[in-house]
């Protein structure tokens, strides 16, 4: 619960970005899963506090400090996300199908990204969750102060829930995060 009123939070602190034009690239890496993966109730048992480094990592960022809220681990540079959305595909550098809610049959989405301000040659992260657990963590490069990337991932039939792509800097802090459910 405390990861869905995080997101939502995160993502209505978003909204208020403006769109702005840039260039995309597709990329996927799956993550490499620890042994002692945590799920969303897991999480929400143990306080961050009490909760190992490696634990810790697992996390998405803005879930990392219960005592911080997560429109306050904004970005202090000008790094900004303008426009994110999840979709069914990305067609000439432009997100098409975007939803929030997605049929188990998909077979695959996009997390489609615009980025304003970062630096040329940074990088941001896009970490795929799936209720809680990082599934796949894929670095984007970005290639101007205004550039639109985006990373798919794929999903089984058996992955029905609620998903988040959390967007993260070239330095680690969060910028954005996305949910989605796939029903």
């Amino acid at each position: 619960m405390k990861l869905r009123i995080l997101g939502i939070v995160v993502c209505l602190a978003a909204l208020l970005c403006v769109a702005g034009p840039g260039w995309g690239q597709d990329a996927e890496k799956p993550a490499e899963q620890p042994a002692a993966m945590q799920t969303e109730a897991q999480t929400a048992e143990q306080p961050a506090a009490m909760q190992s480094e490696e634990q810790k990592a697992e996390q998405p960022a803005a879930m990392q400090s219960e005592a911080q809220p997560a429109a306050a681990t904004e970005m202090t540079s000008a790094v900004k996300i303008e426009d994110a959305v999840v979709c069914q595909d990305v067609v000439d550098r432009a997100p098409v199908g975007a939803s929030d809610t997605f049929a188990k049959e998909t077979a695959r989405v996009y997390c489609f990204s615009r980025v304003v301000g970062a630096d040329p040659d940074s990088q941001i992260t896009h970490n795929w969750y799936y209720k809680g657990a990082l599934k796949a963590s894929v670095k984007l490069n970005v290639r101007s102060s205004n550039f639109r990337t985006w990373s798919s991932k794929a999903l089984l039939p058996e992955w029905s829930g609620e998903w988040m792509v959390e967007i993260l800097s070239d330095d680690g802090k969060p910028l954005e995060s996305i949910i989605f459910v796939v029903q």
